[in-house]
């Protein structure tokens, strides 16, 4: 036997041996992988395919990896571009680009408190990238996502500069606030509206109450979910934007000039068996043109500039920008100036923190819109035979007409100027303490004030438009929002079992403070020095009001996603809410939820099918609620203080109860089912998803009518009626890459949604909604759509006396050329009786439509959008059609009746309306289908070797380019006209018209 040292010395040897066979046996291969900007890429994973041997990409993008002599391919991925596989041959430096995924089936995507791999998400959700949203003239994020996402029906509230959205996702569920949450980097209650489009990442929106329900009782309209921008670790970037734009109006509405004004108005007075006004209506010829003298060319300016950049270890995200937004109606604008920080930090490898902030200082000049008495409505209605300006340069007037309204000086009158500084954001903390685990503390806060100003000067134009006092009212809002999200994640892999655990504690805090005063008597100077615009300055007309809020809302949540195998996946939610909303008998909502998924694509039957890459079936049931629709103190009884009541002859001061409150109040519930499939083909080429829903809303908040002698002001709330939305989405997709350079993509989607109020307990009665003059416009009421049109049914025009006495009785004054409404309840007589549904508000299915062609450096994006099967109630007519002194559309003039057998459309002309002819009616309810090419843009990106730039990209871009409808107003894109109250949707009361706009800009990278 050999001594120790023997063996020693035969061991050493064999090692040396072994170590130079293994390193004869493999090689060192170095490389650096980039993007297609010629960025490098970090955190790519590289691995020798074939083998478990593989490492990640540093900061500069660089690599090496040993690779064994038997192997010459290596495989380099990362999360959201396409895997390539490199044959490396002998070589022992290689360069790879890696290129954008657009149909990625590896993608992540944020799906609350978390994110997940696309692929393996068991709700329904719809995702936008922030590319999508690029270079769009728009000034806030929704009107980017019009279109885009199956089941989100986007409709813009006004065309004013920086004016609101209607947004409804899978339909309206409830008579409240039916607005979905916005959640901007894990903020709740986020707001768009502060928020510049460019520094978007991506958006998802959860629609299904299985993939909303771990925002509990906030996510009852859907839930979206913004991600802004984040800095990389790499060579740090600039980018520069800019874009000039000019709007115009898309089209001028109908009226009659001057001669026929007069001519129409005399015959309106003759018919009334008065004395014709005008003498000689054609000596007034054309008169004025009040639309073209309020609506302008309007320019558009937006400028951002963002850096990005870091290492491994901190990297950020600066970003500022700049819009200003002159309205098509002169005197309104809007303009932001906007700034963004975000930055993360690795401390160790177990910890990370970071911070996303952002600040925005908003001006809003506004002109008065939504009814008959507006700047906008006088637009239309106003006498085309007053001149703007008299010749010797005061305002116009008629002496004679009642109808004397000058709408350019009311417009040099108007100074109503709201002001909104909002700083916002949040600061994180991320620990891992053990393997598998990791805990993240965020605190997210909104806050800011809203400062309205407005001054009404004096002003004399003719003995019926003078204002011989000034008057300055002010109204300043404070808002403050706090939350504090706690969760801990755990994720563990045990053979084919994946487990995603999360459990958290959240709490938030909200606060509102309104102060308003009024004074009048200002100096005159102040018409022309708004520096003398200021409420100590005035002597009289004191008055002073005020209020404040608060709310809180404590929640505990937790989540459950397992996969087996790839193949069989479930996904159960949690929350636990409790509101201070509530009172104390209902305290705390309870809303559970689960999914789940099949992975069909992962079945040996199918894995031998080439062009299937992915195929999920996947379904859900959720339960959510809605706090929203109820004021802070609808569980107490409210006391109003310092009111004053007579006492005998003396009149004394004291506090009274004034409202009603329910301690048994619970929350709104939705719950929801969502079966559907998601579909990816033909090397991730072809992407195909469909759903079907069923969601019904109950417990509905509603106030019960109560008796005027109670003394109770306020009536109280009670949960008491339920709502039906069911609906099916269907999106499709194609995108071809080819060699040629010739590439595309190509997306449709298609929603169809039936809404039905299926309960309306407690109330007594059905929820009507009644417009200034016309009437009652809508009703809800059970077996039908929330906010019905609602009126009597016409049947044509009386031409005839004969006609007349044949019809059940009207009135005593019905003549021929009056309409002819339906006797429904067959009583010979026309009253209340007789009103009915008439219209539908909402439309039986949206669609929008989306290309992408790029040949070579040129691109051409076209996007179109559209709804079908709305009405619109037209209560514009009442002032423009009606037996009144303003002006006349000219379909009046072209189609009214002036003798049997002239028109069966359009009543006689009268000042004095016996018959009541403009009562609410279908005559008011037009179809409100429309088709609109939302977006035409053509680029043209410049060669990396050109001007040694990262990037160099030029565009122009239509938006709004044409629209296809039968509407006759404005425009059929109509939201709500009452800040997005769902009782007022598709009502149109003189709406500041979206204008088209024209777009050159540009994009620098550097």
């Amino acid at each position: 036997m050999c001594p120790n040292s023997i063996y020693k010395k035969c061991g050493l040897v064999l090692m040396l041996i072994l170590t130079c066979c293994i390193t004869y046996a493999q090689r060192s291969v170095n490389g650096t992988v980039k993007l297609e900007d010629n960025q490098p890429l970090s955190g790519a994973t590289v691995s020798v395919t074939g083998t478990q041997t593989g490492t990640q990409t540093d900061a500069g993008g660089k690599f090496s990896i040993i690779v064994p002599k038997d192997r010459t391919t290596l495989t380099l991925s990362y999360i959201g571009y396409e895997t390539e596989i490199v044959n490396v041959g002998n070589q022992q430096t290689i360069t790879v680009t890696l290129k954008t995924k657009s149909a990625s089936l590896d993608q992540v995507v944020v799906v609350g408190y978390g994110t997940q791999k696309r692929s393996d998400v068991t709700g329904a959700i719809g995702s936008v990238t922030g590319k999508e949203l690029q270079d769009l003239p728009v000034t806030q994020v929704g009107q980017a996502l019009q279109g885009k996402v199956a089941g989100v029906q986007i409709q813009q509230n006004s065309g004013a500069p920086g004016s609101g959205l209607l947004i409804r996702v899978r339909g309206t569920g409830t008579v409240n606030n039916s607005e979905p949450l916005y959640v901007i980097d894990g903020n709740p209650n986020g707001n768009t509206l502060d928020l510049a489009p460019d520094q978007i990442e991506s958006i998802q929106v959860l629609k299904s109450a299985s993939a909303a329900a771990i925002y509990g009782a906030q996510g009852a309209n859907g839930v979206i979910l913004i991600t802004t921008k984040q800095g990389r670790a790499g060579k740090s970037q600039l980018d520069v934007n800019f874009s000039q734009g000019y709007q115009q109006i898309q089209r001028y509405y109908p009226v009659t000039n001057a001669r026929q004004y007069a001519t129409l108005y005399n015959e309106g007075l003759t018919n009334a068996g008065a004395a014709p006004l005008y003498p000689n209506p054609d000596a007034l010829g054309e008169g004025t043109d009040w639309q073209k003298e309020i609506f302008q060319i309007a320019p558009m300016t937006d400028v951002s500039v963002s850096a990005s950049g870091g290492n491994e270890n901190s990297r950020f995200y600066f970003s500022t920008g700049y819009i200003k937004q002159d309205g098509i109606v002169i005197g309104s604008s809007f303009d932001r100036l906007n700034l963004r920080i975000n930055s993360s930090h690795t401390i160790t490898p177990a910890i990370k923190v970071g911070q996303n902030f952002s600040g925005s200082m908003a001006t809003y000049n506004q002109v008065s819109e939504f009814g008959v008495g507006t700047i906008l409505g006088s637009v239309l209605t106003a006498n085309p035979e007053v001149p703007v300006k008299n010749p010797d340069g005061s305002w116009g007037f008629s002496p004679t007409s009642l109808n004397s309204s000058n709408p350019r000086a009311s417009l040099s009158f108007n100074n109503n100027k709201t002001r909104r500084p909002v700083f916002n954001g949040n600061v994180y903390a991320e620990i891992v303490p053990f393997e598998g685990f990791t805990f993240r503390s965020q605190f997210n806060f909104n806050m800011g004030t809203m400062e309205n100003k407005q001054f009404s000067p004096v002003y004399f134009i003719s003995a019926s438009s003078r204002n011989d006092i000034a008057t300055l009212t002010e109204n300043n809002t404070t808002f403050r929002d706090y939350s504090w999200a706690n969760t801990l994640t755990y994720q563990k892999a045990i053979g084919k079992h994946s487990f995603d655990l999360l459990a958290g504690i959240t709490n938030q805090e909200a606060y509102t403070k309104n102060v308003s005063a009024v004074g009048q008597g200002i100096p005159p100077a102040a018409t022309d020095n708004p520096g003398l615009r200021y409420l100590d300055l005035a002597i009289q007309g004191f008055r002073v009001g005020g209020g404040a809020g608060e709310w809180g809302i404590l929640s505990y949540l937790g989540r459950v996603n397992y996969n087996y195998g790839g193949k069989y996946f479930s996904t159960v939610n949690f929350r636990a809410d409790g509101s201070s909303r509530f009172g104390a008998n209902n305290k705390f909502g309870y809303f559970p939820s689960f999914s789940l998924g099949w992975k069909v694509s992962e079945e040996n039957f199918l894995k031998s099918v080439s062009w299937v890459n992915n195929l999920m079936i996947r379904g859900g049931w959720g339960s959510l609620g809605n706090q929203n629709s109820l004021p802070n103190y609808a569980f107490a009884d409210l006391v109003t203080p310092n009111i004053n009541y007579n006492f005998g002859d003396a009149v004394l001061r004291g506090q009274a109860p004034t409202g009603k409150g329910n301690p048994d109040l619970k929350w709104e519930s939705t719950q929801e089912t969502n079966l559907g499939f998601d579909f990816t083909g033909f090397n991730e080429r072809f992407t195909a998803s469909f759903d079907w829903y069923n969601k019904k809303t109950s417990d509905i908040l509603l106030q019960v009518p109560i008796v005027q002698y109670s003394g109770i002001e306020q009536a109280p709330y009670v949960n008491g009626g339920s709502v039906l939305n069911k609906g099916i989405e269907i999106m499709l997709g194609y995108q071809s890459r080819k060699a040629t350079g010739f590439n595309y993509d190509i997306s449709g989607n298609i929603s169809f949604n039936k809404n039905r109020v299926t309960a309306l307990s407690n109330t007594g009665s059905s929820i009507y909604t009644q417009l200034s003059f016309v009437g009652l416009a809508n009703v809800t009421q059970v077996g039908s759509p929330i906010a019905s049109f609602y009126g009597w049914q016409t049947d044509g025009i009386f031409q005839t006396e004969d006609e007349i006495k044949a019809h059940a009785f009207q009135g005593s004054g019905t003549a021929p050329g009056d309409f002819r409404f339906i006797d429904l309840d067959k009583n010979d007589t026309i009253n209340a009786k007789d009103q009915t549904i008439i219209g539908n508000p909402w439309p039986k299915f949206i669609y929008g439509f989306n290309t992408n062609f790029s040949y070579n450096n040129w691109e051409l994006r076209v996007q179109v959008q559209g709804t079908y099967g709305n009405d619109i109630f037209m209560a514009s007519k009442f002032r423009l059609e009606g037996a009144n002194f303003f002006n006349y559309s000219k379909n009046v003039w072209d189609n009214r009746w002036t003798g049997p057998g002239t028109s069966n459309d359009v009543p006689r002309l009268t000042t004095n309306d016996r018959n009541n002819n403009m009562r609410s009616s279908d005559y008011y309810v037009e179809d409100g289908s429309y088709l609109r090419v939302k977006n035409i843009q053509l680029a043209y990106r410049f060669p990396k070797t050109f001007a040694k730039l990262r990037s160099l990209r030029v565009y122009a871009s239509v938006q709004n380019a044409f629209t296809i409808t039968k509407y006759p107003g404005f425009d059929p894109e109509l939201g709500s006209n009452r800040n997005n109250d769902p009782l007022y949707v598709g009502i149109d009361e003189f709406v500041y018209p979206v204008p088209r706009v024209y777009t050159v800009g540009i994009n620098v990278g550097l």
